[in-house]
């Protein structure tokens, strides 16, 4: 028989006033301050940042790219003012003594909602989005040996070669390139080894360079079997209703 919680156990819970929440996790020490206006930006990306074990760091990022990794998110999974894409960018410094990475994002989450003084909520939209699903037949992708070393490299003709990698990175690349967000609804949740023409695909929805090349569209098909299609798609969102430019003092 499954015994009940003991006494000593709960009374500190219901000596809790209504409403107290525990406390939200939160960095042993932290710095959020405008990033040098004068420093020139490498662009959001992995190299931005370091959360090595015991600390934190992000050097002249947006806020929106801050928001992304907290919140483990998409650039397109969260809205809000436009200046947080690349109007403002910080340096964020801080320190977490044993902590794993999952609980530097929660802490992250906290500090950034605190210094920014933001108001958040989280809600489920309808939007435009290039969802790629399973073709006619099977796939060509061709499942990745164990030994395999990941890669991502180019191909001859505007080709680019897939190494030991999920779907999901090939819709995290065209959502760079295209007009609107890549979803994966393939089903196919393994690593696979794969080559396609990009040849065809410019960036940002604009024209490639050699419009006679075939489209995104066409050589989804030939080379993966699979099929790139323009619909609506249910998102959920992280939406940002306020944000101060300038965080709180340190």
């Amino acid at each position: 028989m499954r015994k009940l919680p003991t006494v000593s156990i709960l009374l500190p819970l219901l000596l809790l006033p209504y409403g107290v929440r525990a406390a939200e996790p939160a960095f042993e020490a932290a710095s959020v301050r405008p990033a040098d206006p004068g420093e020139p930006s490498p662009g959001d990306a992995v190299r931005n940042m370091d959360s090595s074990a015991g600390h934190f760091m992000m050097r002249n990022v947006s806020l929106r790219f801050a928001l992304e990794w907290a919140w483990d998110l998409k650039d397109y999974e969260i809205s809000g003012p436009e200046w947080i894409k690349n109007e403002n960018r910080y340096d964020i410094v801080a320190t977490a003594p044993g902590a794993s990475e999952n609980d530097m994002r929660l802490m992250l989450r906290t500090l950034l909602t605190d210094r920014f003084q933001m108001k958040l909520h989280r809600e489920t939209r309808s939007l435009d989005v290039y969802a790629l699903l399973p073709g006619k037949g099977p796939s060509k992708l061709k499942e990745a040996a164990a030994d395999e070393q990941t890669g991502l490299g180019a191909a001859p003709n505007g080709g680019v070669t897939f190494t030991k990698q999920p779907v999901s990175r090939f819709t995290f690349m065209l959502t760079r390139r295209m007009d609107r967000p890549a979803i994966d609804m393939t089903g196919l949740k393994g690593l696979y080894d794969f080559t396609i023409d990009l040849s065809g695909l410019g960036f940002n929805g604009n024209p490639p360079a050699d419009t006679s090349a075939p489209s995104i569209f066409t050589t989804v098909q030939e080379n993966l079997g699979l099929k790139l299609q323009a619909q609506k798609a249910p998102i959920d969102l992280l939406i940002i209703d306020h944000a101060e430019k300038v965080p709180t003092a340190n």
